[in-house]
């Protein structure tokens, strides 16, 4: 079985391991920090067959802070952006290294994703996340095809039991649209924003979620349907983080998509 390419810290499932929950964290932090906030724990001692694996992106430059003295050279992340306040612009479709990266930070994730299936656990019994980066990555990696893994082999993505994207957005549109996979309209999303968040506003969050609706469902609010394929897109009264009812609304999206088996 093949080493993995990052450093990452795993919470062992508490009773037979029959599924795996994939997160990354979001730009200057580390898988674990990440694995150590109070709600993961949390989330993780409710759901006993899951294990949890916490990957810590590479370090990157960020060309947004260039020239900022506050702020360090590298740092680590799982894709660059241009300026802050962080907003969308069609540019980031059209520079070819800023698509370089993304599609590297998507391999690594693959990596992590083909070691849970060689061990044994079946695409559909793995779900791959993140918080605000690594909610922007885990959209692309978990609903993107072969042209973001810089191949075109006949694998065209995976089929994974869901997606989740807390405090995150689509880094590039046009071309996310175009390299879904051919499995992404069968796949459960979890989309959770606090609407207070004002490093990745809801607007640049939800404006992200609608430009896919004509490839996706995408669902408002409707907490009745979450778990099932398409995109939940749920809304909370924070700001750069997790809701205790977020909390608990993917705690209850986990187990409907990652059930407990025997």
């Amino acid at each position: 079985m093949a080493s993995l390419p990052l450093t990452f810290v795993t919470i062992s499932p508490k009773a037979k391991h029959t599924a795996t929950v994939i997160l990354a964290h979001g730009l200057g932090d580390n898988g674990l920090d990440f694995s150590n906030n109070k709600e993961m724990r949390t989330i993780a001692s409710q759901l006993p067959h899951i294990k949890w694996v916490f990957p810590s992106a590479p370090e990157r430059f960020i060309t947004a802070w260039k020239g900022d003295s506050r702020r360090q050279g590298l740092t680590k992340g799982w894709l660059d952006f241009l300026r802050e306040p962080l907003t969308y612009s069609s540019e980031y479709d059209d520079i070819q290294d800023y698509d370089e990266g993304i599609i590297k930070s998507v391999m690594l994730l693959d990596a992590f994703i083909q070691f849970e299936i060689d061990s044994g656990i079946p695409e559909e019994r793995i779900v791959l996340g993140g918080f605000s980066q690594g909610g922007a990555i885990s959209l692309i990696t978990g609903l993107g095809g072969s042209q973001w893994r810089g191949t075109s082999d006949t694998k065209d993505g995976w089929k994974l039991g869901g997606v989740i994207c807390l405090g995150g957005w689509l880094p590039m549109r046009e071309k996310y649209k175009k390299r879904l996979s051919m499995h992404a309209s069968t796949i459960p999303v979890f989309w959770g924003h606090g609407v207070q968040d004002e490093s990745v506003t809801w607007g640049l969050s939800w404006e992200s979620a609608e430009f896919i609706r004509d490839k996706l469902e995408v669902r408002y609010g409707q907490y009745t349907k979450v778990g099932e394929p398409g995109v939940s897109f749920m809304s909370y009264g924070v700001a750069h983080w997790m809701a205790e009812s977020e909390v608990e609304d993917l705690r209850l999206f986990l187990k409907k998509v990652l059930p407990l088996e025997g």
